[in-house]
């Protein structure tokens, strides 16, 4: 596979996995990053000059976009379109034999036209019960609205937004299998590429001219699935503001790439969609996530701390991004839900594509709510 991508990886030379124990061994090409020194974790310095070319930059971590050398929209539209390339070479048959690669790296679950095959549900929950959404609701609720609160809008303490927030929770549990089923039902929107194509799985350098490039590593769980999900996990550490001011030039780069390198034509507007609601999503892991929080940063600290870049959250801790990457995501999602008007575009789903296109009615009160 490494001789047909579109970007560079480091050269594999051995891998192994014991069938016993699941120990395994990797052994690639050495990136030769010349910026070991350069990872900032306070408040964002003056963004430092580029490199010589082709020297490599980083390496980079995630939630911290202001150690990359560049405006970080110009890292994350590369890694878009990188990833674009990869999927359009993928449909048109040009990465491999289709049949051996999706023995090797996976495929969806059931057949696209079996929507009762990937556990629809058209009058029940599909998800998790009420109950257990509620649950975590409130000890998540008891976090962002008071222990931790200095990091999120304040609008965040409100009941509005409260309310808000458990009817998005609990609407994308009651339709789980459903969302699932909808964003692989049409296989032009199904393809195989990076599942993680972040700043840290990638390695960059410029070229004489200025033109950043860049190469990739860290295939770990790809495999052939929904793009618009993937695409959030692209760009899902980028600061909000990155997200909202270029999410559509994200999508039409997309778009436009895809097509070029192969790939059927496919509609920005539902790729954004995806995008959105996978993010949503995305919350109620995060919301379950908040136990683990506190064990990494106690209750004792959060009285002091007065912003994310203090370094009792934002640097890594036990040697990991986990703190810092809840903290920060949990707040784009946030500000995605009352900012970008997430609520709204859920409801557009459930009307446009559950009622409006699959010919379902929309679940009841009694169901989504409980």
């Amino acid at each position: 596979l490494e001789g047909t991508l579109p970007m560079k990886t480091p050269k594999f030379y051995y891998g192994d996995i014991s069938n016993e124990t699941s120990n395994w061994i990797l052994i690639t090409e050495r990136v030769p990053f010349a910026d070991f020194q350069g990872m900032h974790f306070g408040h964002p310095r003056p963004r430092r000059p580029p490199l010589n070319p082709f020297e490599i930059e980083g390496p980079y971590d995630k939630c911290i976009d202001h150690n990359l050398r560049g405006p970080p929209e110009e890292y994350y539209m590369l890694l878009v379109r990188i990833g674009a390339q990869m999927g359009g070479l993928f449909k048109a048959g040009r990465l491999g034999d289709q049949k051996a690669l999706l023995a090797s790296f996976g495929r969806p679950p059931a057949d696209h036209a079996r929507p009762e095959l990937w556990g629809v549900q058209p009058v029940a929950r599909s998800g998790e019960a009420t109950t257990g959404v509620r649950a975590k609701l409130g000890t998540a609720v008891r976090f962002f609205a008071d222990t931790g609160k200095v990091l999120f809008p304040s609008y965040v303490t409100g009941e509005a937004f409260q309310q808000k927030l458990e009817r998005i929770l609990l609407t994308l549990s009651a339709y789980t299998c459903e969302i699932n089923y909808w964003k692989h039902s049409n296989p032009d929107y199904v393809a195989l590429i990076h599942q993680n194509l972040n700043v840290d799985n990638a390695y960059f350098w410029r070229d004489e001219q200025g033109k950043l490039d860049c190469g990739i590593f860290d295939w770990g769980a790809m495999g052939s699935s929904c793009i618009g999900h993937k695409l959030w996990w692209w760009v899902y550490c980028s600061d909000y503001e990155i997200f909202r001011d270029n999410l559509k030039g994200f999508m039409r780069t997309f778009v436009d790439t895809y097509q070029e390198f192969g790939g059927p034509t496919l509609d920005a507007e539902v790729l954004e969609m995806m995008v959105i609601i996978t993010a949503m999503e995305q919350m109620a892991g995060l919301v379950a996530a908040v136990p683990q929080i506190m064990r990494m940063c106690p209750g004792k600290e959060w009285p002091t701390i007065e912003d994310r870049y203090d370094p009792r959250i934002g640097e890594n801790i036990d040697g990991k991004s986990t703190l810092r990457l809840y903290l920060a995501v949990m707040c784009t999602i946030m500000r995605i839900i009352e900012e970008m008007k997430g609520d709204q575009v859920l409801q557009s789903w459930i009307d446009e594509v559950w009622v409006g296109k699959m010919g379902q009615t929309a679940k009841p009160e009694s169901v989504v709510m409980g």
